[in-house]
């Protein structure tokens, strides 16, 4: 009888331990699954929380881990991000996503080295990913490496096309391999997929620029502006069509404007001083070559080129 009594005490203490461990169980995949939604809908500071619940009753699950990195990336902490990613990585490094996720954290760190490491791991392990693929094509693309890029850009817009990022980046690629054809397609392909960047514009402004069709290059410099009204680059790339099309009141026109709101940038000094020149205005032109002189000759001396240059090729023109 004794004997019965301590076999039953033992069961019972078994199916406690048991029912324990289950609850357990179903709690932490409770505490992933409500994570999960929480950062389906960008919820992230609820979600840390929730997965810090989840750390409690597991430290070391994997997709607890990568949970929590993810979340901490997406609110910007990205130290924190990287030591959760680096934890999940210690316990199973075969993973293309959290190969993938490293990249992306030693990518925002401007780590380049490190971050094409682990996004050639995470293509490696799976090469069908488009957004495997895109950022390690874009990350050599930083590097200046735009032929080793591109093999990886054009496999990822292969698996998903009309994708306008990556459309982009192959455009950059071929921009800055001097294949200007190529660049002005991608750019325009980016832009027919819903492309919405300045920076897509004024690249693609640029590109119309080179291949003369001044236009078109116009039409592009002024939807960039649309889209980011203070964007130096493209408001200097403007004025200066302007001028070499010999609009020289509208050059004048457009970098007063800018000015106006900040007179910082120098170079738009130096195309308002060429554009007051060559439209006759010399006592504004001579006080801003002085004002450049005062502060830095070399922008005063390439004014004076500027305007040497353009009164060339509009003697050109008038012989033609």
């Amino acid at each position: 009888m004794k004997k019965m009594r301590k076999l039953l005490g033992s069961l019972i203490i078994f199916l406690l331990l048991a029912t324990t461990a289950l609850a357990q169980s179903d709690s932490l995949n409770d505490l992933l699954d409500r994570a999960g939604r929480q950062m389906y809908v960008q919820k992230y500071e609820e979600a840390l929380l929730t997965l810090q619940s989840a750390l409690k009753i597991d430290p070391n699950n994997f997709e607890a881990l990568q949970y929590i990195g993810t979340a901490h990336s997406a609110v910007g902490n990205l130290k924190q991000a990287r030591t959760f990613f680096e934890r999940a990585y210690a316990i199973d490094p075969s993973g293309a996503e959290i190969n993938n996720n490293l990249g992306v954290s030693y990518s925002t760190d401007g780590n380049r080295e490190k971050a094409i490491e682990f996004f050639l791991k995470a293509v490696k392990v799976d090469s069908s990913s488009a957004i495997f693929n895109a950022n390690l094509g874009m990350e050599y693309l930083r590097i200046g490496r735009t032929m080793g890029a591109l093999p990886y850009l054009h496999k990822a817009n292969s698996i998903r096309p009309k994708q306008p990022e990556i459309l982009f980046s192959i455009g950059n690629s071929y921009a800055a391999a001097s294949r200007i054809d190529s660049a002005e397609f991608y750019y325009e392909k980016s832009a027919e997929a819903g492309g919405a960047a300045a920076e897509l514009y004024y690249f693609l402004g640029r590109i119309k620029d080179k291949l003369k069709k001044t236009k078109d290059a116009e039409a592009s410099y002024k939807t960039a502006l649309k889209l980011q009204s203070n964007y130096p680059d493209c408001i200097r790339s403007l004025g200066i069509l302007y001028i070499t099309e010999g609009r020289y009141t509208e050059a004048a026109v457009q970098f007063e404007n800018v000015l106006a709101t900040d007179s910082s940038f120098p170079g738009n000094w130096v195309g308002l001083g060429t554009a007051y020149a060559l439209e006759g205005r010399s006592e504004k032109a001579d006080s801003i070559f002085n004002g450049l002189y005062a502060v830095d000759t070399s922008l005063a001396f390439q004014m004076m080129r500027m305007i040497r240059e353009e009164r060339s090729r509009q003697k050109e023109k008038a012989k033609d």
